[in-house]
């Protein structure tokens, strides 16, 4: 029996067809609405929560825990756990998408040399006596060979070479002709380079002749209503080879709409990009490929490739000119990919002599140590806590989220967007543990303070501890000033889940110091790369033991140094290849085989 979904969107109602008995997210997933699901629809995130109506049963025990009376009072449930069993009405909050996405990054001055070129030149037409193919003719005039995908040239060249009386524009990439326009359209060429993220997707726009930016945009990855984590995706895609498909066309198509927004805004046709570069961890670079990931995520963890790829445009289905050139950065591992290689390269440690830390804090936590001489990395499974999974009222970094704090008494607050809040974000919790911390609120063991030592708590913060949903915690902001009417709260769960993640990363910092034979007075220079070391205030960091202390003042945020990579190498040729030589100097060191690590990872675990 077929029931009506009504979805209420901020921007209108959009009404479905749904059978007895489908699960309320697969409807909505299936209708193009995209509902936040780190867990992947497991039922234990709690970040599917959309008001609805007509839904028969009563909440589960996960949605009484995890949302709280409050919400489920209001018609709130989680989407996942619901079925379609009656004609229902769905409320989505659509400003849960409305995310600040981090897209600059360091900037070095490199020689333009990119591997697509144009040149005009001047064809002699054929007469009888010179019956020369026109292939072989543009071949001899442009003194180049020709590409592996000719077809699609050699059906335009006729008209392309008379229309234009034979002065024509050669386009060339590595010396070899990919394609030909009519008169001189040399000084037109644009390329375009991509940092695929698990969870958002950064794009920019050069003039390849000057190497000028002409634009910048970018988008919440589609793939993330399937998990905000690798591992949740790849088993997403190994359930069938349709879903392989479908994750690769979110990618695909997400990167076709950057691209028409990147022509737009520098009033240019997508037909004019010839080259698009793209960096990413090894899964998101499997998926854009279309490429069987399944062996990233069992043990040995074996890539299908880690090379540097190139494929023309019309293969790949990306909208740059057809004729134009796709490229991947190389990947060193399942867990050290393109992302790491770009970051190694735009921030030059891989040439400087003296040691370098680049950590790049995120949900699989990758640690580069090294320099001119030689390069380590490991992979830190930290998990999406930073991001906000995980967390009670935690969120990404979008409109509404709180992203700093103050200390007490006020615990004075600032959210994204000014509005106000509508959770906390991972800096935003970052601070409020390391406040928490020096008021004595949390112990070093990472307790909540309970009842055996309020008395030496200022009032102002005793009233901000209370038991919420059976669950020690601290009120950061009250229901009167959340936009959701509950009050954010940080729980003693949830900073566990930080515990976690901060005790990764740590861990893996030390493991790679301990492998090289080097101590920390000995790194001369530390690297915060991506967005999510851009927002968080460093000292924070270093006070929950995110960061070693002896470090803070050496450490240098570098913004999105995945997107700078991929920059450099689609201006650079010698860029490009200088990411091949990064990539094979870089030695893999695998954490779960290494009881360092997790000896480390216990002692991390403390707030020391």
């Amino acid at each position: 029996m077929a029931y009506r979904v009504e979805i209420h969107k901020r921007d209108g109602v959009l009404s479905v067809e749904a059978q007895d008995g489908d699960n309320l997210l697969q409807v909505l997933r299936t209708s193009g609405i995209s509902i936040d699901t780190p867990c992947a629809g497991k039922g234990i995130c709690g970040k599917c929560s959309v008001r609805v109506s007509g839904i028969e049963g009563g909440p589960s025990e996960n949605e009484r825990l995890l949302l709280g009376s409050s919400m489920l009072g209001r018609g709130y449930r989680l989407a996942c756990n619901c079925t379609v069993t009656s004609d229902t009405m769905v409320y989505t909050d659509d400003s849960k998408n409305e995310a600040v996405i981090i897209t600059a990054g360091v900037q070095r001055d490199i020689d333009i040399c990119s591997v697509v070129r144009k040149k005009y030149i001047e064809l002699t037409p054929p007469d009888i006596e010179d019956q020369t193919p026109d292939m072989e003719r543009l071949l001899a005039g442009s003194g180049m060979t020709a590409g592996s995908d000719m077809q699609p040239l050699l059906r335009r060249l006729p008209s392309v070479l008379r229309d234009a009386d034979y002065k024509v524009t050669v386009v060339e990439a590595d010396g070899k002709l990919i394609s030909a326009e009519p008169g001189d359209t040399s000084g037109s060429l644009f390329g375009a380079a991509f940092d695929i993220g698990t969870t958002t997707v950064a794009a920019y726009l050069y003039d390849l002749n000057s190497g000028d930016l002409k634009a910048v945009d970018s988008m919440l990855n589609p793939q993330r209503k399937y998990g905000a984590d690798i591992i949740s995706r790849i088993n997403h895609t190994k359930q069938s080879e349709e879903n392989l498909i479908e994750m690769r066309e979110l990618i695909t198509d997400c990167i076709n709409e950057l691209l028409k927004s990147l022509a737009g805004d520098a009033g240019i046709s997508c037909d004019e990009i010839y080259h698009a570069v793209f960096s990413g961890n090894t899964t998101m670079l499997h998926l854009l490929n279309g490429l069987d990931a399944s062996a990233l995520a069992i043990s040995p963890f074996i890539p299908v490739t880690c090379g540097l790829l190139q494929l023309s445009a019309a293969q790949g289905g990306i909208a740059i000119n057809s004729n134009g050139i796709l490229t991947d950065i190389p990947c060193v591992s399942a867990y050290i990919g393109a992302d790491t290689v770009a970051a190694v390269l735009s921030s030059g440690m891989y040439e400087r002599d003296g040691i370098s830390l680049l950590v790049d804090i995120g949900t699989n936590g990758e640690i580069v140590l090294g320099g001119r001489e030689w390069l380590m990395a490991c992979s830190t499974a930290a998990g999406p806590a930073f991001e906000g999974a995980g967390l009670r009222c935690g969120m990404g970094g979008v409109t509404g989220a709180i992203d700093s704090l103050a200390a007490g008494p006020d615990y004075g607050y600032t959210v994204i967007g000014n509005d106000a809040p509508a959770g906390i974000c991972g800096s935003g919790i970052i601070d409020a543990i390391a406040v928490l911390l020096d008021e004595g609120v949390v112990d070093e063991t990472g307790k909540l303070a309970g009842s055996s030592n309020w008395d030496s708590l200022p009032d102002e913060t005793r009233k901000r501890l209370a038991d919420i949903d059976k669950m020690r915690s601290f009120v950061i902001a009250g229901e009167n000033e959340s936009s959701t009417g509950e009050s954010i709260i940080i729980t003693q769960k949830d900073i566990r889940e930080i515990q976690n993640a901060k005790a990764a990363i740590a861990a893996g910092i030390d493991t790679l110091l301990h492998s090289a034979g080097i101590g920390y007075d000995q790194i001369n220079r530390v690297y915060l790369a991506g967005g999510f070391g851009s927002s968080i205030h460093i000292s924070s960091a270093a006070r929950i033991g995110l960061l070693p202390r002896s470090l803070a003042d050496r450490v240098t945020a570098i913004g999105n140094a995945s997107g700078s990579g991929a920059a450099e190498c689609l201006l650079s040729n010698i860029m490009l290849k200088t990411s091949e030589d990064i990539a094979k100097r870089i030695r893999y060191i695998e954490l779960s085989a290494s009881a360092y690590f997790m000896e480390r990872y216990v002692d991390n675990m403390l707030f020391l």
